[in-house]
């Protein structure tokens, strides 16, 4: 799993990070000492399972970090970290997992990440339409998607769905159904669950099919990729 802890103090930002891995076990933890440097890595392509987030910090505070994640359609599991837990009624604004004070017990550290698993657990379906029909498909059996023209082309197991779309709109809704989705090429994504092997130059799929990977794309896959087995476990 890959975690955001965001706090602005230093001290307690290392000792959460050494905590959460003690109770969670293998995870990858990304620090960050203020808000504004957490927008920037997600803008900049980042990606998150969950956010452990400050709600008190100069500049730019965790409430109005969320409120900007939320309203750009970054919808993943924030746990607030808070020393007044009078302030946790504004964290439901943005629809926050947990509250957790930060004097918290490993107990409680724990429930947390527990929270986010199962959070993490129910991915939402996708909807592709279909000449009229709207087609609900589980994310983890989309393997491989295609641009064709004005055409995008969604390869299932076993079967293979077209929708008249633009080739972003195919990577938003993806990418905000399940983090395990990135791009390879110009107009290719691949599902990271279904990769079997890759090169410098293309990627293998557990369906047999070989795609080309550009190199572009080649170090935000690799790091992807390299994060995505670390956390899975595979």
């Amino acid at each position: 799993m890959r975690l955001a802890v965001c706090d602005d103090e230093l001290i307690f930002l290392k000792n959460l990070g050494q905590r959460i891995k003690s109770v969670g076990g293998d995870m990858l933890i990304a620090e960050f000492s203020n808000a504004a440097d957490l927008l920037s890595a997600i803008n900049h392509g980042r990606n998150f399972d969950a956010i452990f987030l400050d709600i008190e910090m100069p500049g730019v505070d965790g409430l109005e970090a969320a409120k900007k994640l939320r309203e750009s359609g970054y919808d993943i599991p924030i746990v607030f970290l808070t020393s007044h837990t009078e302030m946790a009624m504004e964290g439901y604004e943005v629809d926050a997992l947990r509250f957790l004070p930060k004097d918290c017990s490993d107990r409680k550290l724990s429930d947390a990440l527990k929270a986010i698993q199962r959070e993490l657990g129910s991915k939402p379906n996708v909807v592709i339409k279909q000449k009229g029909e709207e087609i609900v498909v589980s994310p983890d059996r989309i393997i491989l998607v295609e641009a064709d023209n004005n055409s995008v082309h969604f390869c299932l197991d076993g079967e293979r769905i077209s929708a008249r779309m633009k080739f972003t709109q195919a990577l938003e809704m993806l990418e905000k159904a399940s983090a395990e989705f990135v791009r390879i090429h110009r107009c290719t994504i691949v599902n990271m669950r279904h990769v079997s092997k890759y090169t410098a130059k293309e990627v293998l799929l557990d369906s047999g099919d070989t795609v080309p990977m550009s190199r572009s794309y080649a170090n935000e896959f690799k790091t992807r990729m390299f994060d995505y087995v670390r956390t899975s476990a595979r």
